[in-house]
Formats: C-alpha cells, structure tokens, sequence
C-alpha cells in the first residue's frame, strides 16, 4: 500500500503545475508575442514600400507635367502632357485623395492570434470600414462583441484612423470581450 501512495504522490506532483512553470509559460508566451510583433514590423515595411513607390510615382508625374507645361507653349499642350495628366488623375482617381489624404499602412492581430493581416488605407477613412473589412476577412469575428487597441488605447470606432490617432506601421489589436479577454489583459 505504501508503493501505492508514493506512486499517487508521484503522479500529483508531475501533473501540479509548479509557480515556476508558470512564469515559464508567460516568459514563452511573451517571446512568442514579441516575435509576432517583429514579423508584423517587417510586414509593415514592405507595405511602406509600396506606399513611398507610389508617391514617388506621383510626384514624379507630377513634376514632369510642371516640367513640359514650363517648356511648352501655354495655348497648345503636347500629347505627352496631356498622357502624363490623364495618368495622374487616374491615379489621384483610383486613390480618392483630397487634400490632406495619405495612405498609411496598418497591421492587425488579435489577442487569439488568429488573425495576421495587414492592409494599406486612407489616414481619412472611418475606423468601421476597417473593422468591416476585418470581418469580411475572418467573419468569425462578425459574431462576437469586439473592441480594438492601438497602442494599449481603445479606438473609437466611429472616428477616422488619424482622429484615433492611428498612423503608419501601427499594429491594431482585435480583442473579445468577455471575461477571458479581460483577465488576458491584467
């Protein structure tokens, strides 16, 4: 019998979680966080990529019509001016820009980390089209009560990503709430 309790006793102890495992289990689970966040970094930089070699693109359109509406007679435009503009309003069009616009890109996880996606958007646009666009992604998340930080600061989401003071390569993060998600956060 007393082969029976150590062997008991044994078992209790391999399966009792001790209080280092668990500052273990936070240490890793924090690495794994950590290293999301750089891949999520090295994302975003690929995205700017794309944004600074579309605004070069503008500019240089932009700066090659100056150029030949400077070189040429005021009362007869060239043809390739006249390409150039309509190249540029195509892609003034295609963008939507007003004045004051300028696409920034932001990345989104969520605290169930199933969710890795990025996207290149309007600094003028209204939180809900992201967050809508967000659910057509992963529509699991249209079903449940969510809320989003950027910077450990709740977004409203009513208001444009520049009033919720969003800006280039900040990662937004889709959290659930209920009483798991908010003890995640303490």
């Amino acid at each position: 019998m007393k082969n029976g309790n150590n062997e008991n006793i044994k078992i209790f102890k391999e399966n009792t979680p001790s209080p280092g495992n668990q500052d273990n289990e936070y240490k890793n689970k924090i690495n794994e966080l950590e290293k999301k966040i750089k891949e999520l970094e090295l994302k975003i930089k690929e995205k700017d990529s794309i944004i600074n070699a579309m605004e070069l693109k503008n500019d240089s359109l932009t700066i090659k019509i100056k150029e030949l509406q400077n070189n040429s007679n005021n009362n007869l435009k060239t043809d390739k001016i006249i390409e150039l503009e309509n190249e540029n309003k195509l892609f003034r069009k295609y963008n939507n820009f007003s004045e004051g616009e300028k696409l920034i890109s932001i990345k989104i996880t969520s605290g169930e980390q199933d969710i890795d996606y990025s996207l290149i958007i309007k600094n003028t646009e209204k939180f809900l089209k992201l967050e809508n666009i967000i659910y057509e992604k992963y529509p699991k998340y249209y079903e449940t009560e969510n809320y989003f930080l950027v910077g450990g600061k709740t977004i409203d989401k009513h208001k444009s990503l520049e009033q919720n003071n969003i800006k280039n390569n900040d990662v937004i993060v889709l959290l659930i709430y209920n009483s798991d998600s908010i003890l995640q956060l303490k």
